[in-house]
């Protein structure tokens, strides 16, 4: 006994070809964003590898802004030590959270 497949049930249909080809541009530009902030946070850790503190303790500066334009400024070498730390780790953190997100699976 030979089974033969008919036209019909060959035929695709075009509007849930069209819904899965546009679900599929938007998970690339999903990933493309994705892609954009894991660059932006490895450029920034690469930045942060290579900045060198100075050995006296005062030669490296530490300068916040707030929004309202006020600025703390310190030149304290434990202060600035600990900040590079802690965003060190941050960005640690944030890298590891976005490669998670980077997934090709649909």
């Amino acid at each position: 006994m030979e089974v033969k497949k008919t036209d019909a049930q060959q035929v695709v249909n075009p509007v849930a070809a069209v819904l899965s080809l546009e679900k599929r541009i938007q998970k690339i530009q999903e990933l493309n964003i994705v892609i954009d902030k894991w660059r932006k946070l490895n450029e920034a850790k690469k930045s942060l590898t290579g900045f060198k503190l100075g050995a006296d303790g005062l030669s490296s500066t530490v300068i916040i802004r707030d929004v309202s334009g006020q600025e703390f400024k310190t030149s304290h070498n434990i202060v600035v030590e600990t900040v590079l730390k802690s965003v060190q780790e941050i960005l640690d953190v944030k890298i590891a959270e976005v490669e998670k997100q980077i997934d090709f699976a649909a």
